[in-house]
């Protein structure tokens, strides 16, 4: 067999899905991972924080642990933009894979607290970059009618590493886990390296040939000369955008300025509004408040079984609803939620009164708090990005949203314990806070943010500049 026949042999007349499922699983995998790396801080530093653990700690170890992943996140991002029309989306997702392995990896190894600083920072780096290059190479490897099915596959599958790892971790050793996650890391980068690059970027960077035989190889077709030519208009069209686009654009245009505040604040209320730090220390916050009918593991394992659920849900649900009525409602319920557990741990800790008899609130609340985030202001933030900000600086201001988003999460895990445990201010002080920046983030997104379910861009535009 020629080498043409080779590169021919997945040829089918009526065309075949067979790569694009391939690559979906591969990343779906990825995604697992990364779900994994959130999910690891939660049980694993109350391993680390026990008498018996291998590595001592200190509350200040763990704080700085934990906003780790946070600062990798802020540096993957920008690592993304230098490098992903350079080396090509596919060696950007590649080094994504080897960020992921070295995390799991230095975690096997780890014998002292700074090893895992480092491995928690490789995982971040590893967050930061897949989150943003999986979006652009499902984009363009995807044909439309897949491509909704990739990107939900990907958030299934990020939200199932967490609850995996709320199930599995607390019976294993730390590096025990580890070793598991380092072979589905390593088991991804291999087989990665056996999928398709972009058509659009090899045709981006003149390799024509290339990106025709990958596009047949992703369609299972011959004749894709069409889309060829839609992949051409769109560089022709790019190139005129990055001409005009840039920084000055994004903080002085009036439309993208608002999308960057709006957006901004919807990224606020993830990091400094009580969802992720839940899902980091939820399992500190279980154990402090002596659940009286299950233990603080299994109170864990049905957040992780909420999360997976509601994100589930909200996927065939967020374009049947209008986009301000679910932030609406995730707003009212987050915040009550944060309420309620504020509330429950100043009766606690500031008025020695006897919350026994309440503790399954407090779990209905923490459970509450996850499924109002994930039926509105999480997925409103991907999906308002994609809606408000013109082509010309959606690139620039995914990386500046994902770098903010970074340091907030940095801000938030690394206070939050330093507040409960070294000040000795209990739950009570940051989840009220939560509660106040809740109402407020989401007092303002309602009424800086158009409602842009079912408009075009142009009325998108035009709203925005009023």
């Amino acid at each position: 067999m020629d080498s043409d026949a080779k590169e021919r042999k997945y040829i089918t007349p009526r065309g075949s899905r067979t790569w694009e499922y391939l690559i979906m699983f591969n990343c779906s995998i990825m995604s697992l991972c990364v779900g994994a790396i959130i999910g690891w801080d939660s049980p694993s530093i109350i391993q680390l924080m026990a008498s018996d653990s291998p590595i001592s700690v200190t509350v200040s170890n763990v704080s700085t642990l934990v906003s780790m992943v946070p600062v990798g996140h802020i540096l993957g991002p920008i690592i993304n933009q230098l490098i992903v029309d350079r080396i090509g989306r596919k060696k950007a997702i590649l080094f994504s894979g080897i960020s992921s392995v070295i995390c799991w990896g230095l975690i096997v190894i780890a014998t002292n607290i700074w090893v895992l600083y480092v491995a928690r920072f490789m995982g971040g780096l590893c967050l930061g970059q897949f989150m943003c290059v999986l979006t652009m190479y499902i984009g363009e490897i995807a044909s439309p009618s897949t491509r909704g099915a990739g990107g939900a596959a990907s958030t299934i599958m990020f939200n199932l590493g967490i609850l995996v790892m709320f199930i599995v971790a607390p019976y294993l050793s730390i590096s025990t886990t580890a070793t598991i996650w380092l072979a589905v890391s390593a088991g991804f980068t291999i087989a990665f390296c056996f999928m398709p690059e972009s058509p659009y970027y090899l045709a981006m960077t003149g390799k024509t040939d290339k990106a025709e035989m990958a596009m047949e190889k992703l369609r299972g077709k011959m004749d894709v000369s069409e889309e060829l030519q839609v992949i051409a208009e769109s560089m022709s069209d790019e190139k005129q955008q990055r001409k005009t686009g840039g920084i000055r654009k994004l903080l002085t245009a009036r439309a993208s300025r608002r999308a960057f505040i709006i957006i901004n604040l919807i990224t606020i209320t993830h990091h400094v509004g009580g969802f992720f730090v839940l899902i980091a220390y939820g399992q500190l916050l279980f154990k402090s408040a002596q659940l009286q009918m299950i233990s603080n593991h299994t109170a864990n394992i049905m957040i992780g079984v909420v999360q997976v659920v509601s994100a589930t849900i909200t996927i065939f649900l967020v374009d049947k609803l209008g986009r301000k009525p679910l932030i609406l409602f995730s707003g009212l319920i987050a915040a009550a939620s944060n309420l309620a557990i504020g509330v429950f741990f100043y009766a606690k800790d500031y008025l020695n009164a006897d919350v026994s008899a309440y503790t399954t609130a407090l779990l209905i609340a923490a459970m509450l708090l996850v499924f109002a985030f994930n039926c509105g202001l999480l997925p409103m933030q991907m999906i308002m990005m994609s809606e408000m900000f013109a082509t010309e600086v959606k690139a620039l201001a995914t990386c500046l949203l994902a770098t903010t988003s970074g340091c907030f999460g940095v801000i938030a895990t690394k206070t939050y314990i330093l507040v409960v445990d070294t000040w000795n201010y209990g739950h009570s002080v940051p989840y009220l806070a939560f509660f106040v920046i809740v109402t407020v983030c989401t007092v303002l997104i309602l009424r800086l943010s158009p409602e842009t379910k079912g408009k075009t861009f142009v009325q998108i535009q035009k709203e925005l500049n009023d």
